[in-house]
């Protein structure tokens, strides 16, 4: 099964932690996540071979967080947020199941919510100057 756009998945996220002795440690983290691009460049730019998600999670912060209206109709166990603050890049690879899907109209809000955070003409324009440097640079 192919993970869409509005699914709710659980994924596995690798979590970077320090130790006391400074050391990095990579620990592996089983998240629900909702879909909210596919690699067609709906919140950075279209890359075929990752996904942008966010987290859920059962802790509220009024900033940061979107209350999923009927958690329970769609299938999750517990009141549940999203986190609209920071999307993450994932592979295919990292999905485990689908657990629900967002209706429609509750995900268009969050859209407007995340593109409210994230300066999408900046980093447009970021993107566009990467893309001319590489293209320079395979000319010379």
């Amino acid at each position: 099964m192919n993970a869409e756009i509005g699914e709710i998945w659980l994924v596995t996220i690798p979590i970077l932690e320090i130790d006391k002795n400074n050391d990095i440690n990579v620990k592996l983290q089983r998240r629900p996540c909702l879909i909210l691009d596919d690699g067609r460049g709906l919140i950075v730019e279209e890359d075929n071979r990752n996904f942008h998600v966010l987290k859920l999670t059962t802790q509220y912060d009024r900033y940061k967080r979107k209350l999923i209206k009927d958690w329970r109709k769609i299938g999750l166990a517990k009141k549940s947020y999203i986190r609209i603050e920071m999307p993450i890049k994932i592979e295919k690879a990292q999905f485990e199941r689908k657990i629900a899907k967002l209706p429609e109209e509750e995900l268009m809000s969050v859209y407007n919510e995340v593109y409210n955070i994230i300066n999408t003409e900046a980093l447009a324009k970021i993107s566009k100057k990467y893309k001319e440097s590489k293209k320079e640079k395979v000319v010379a």
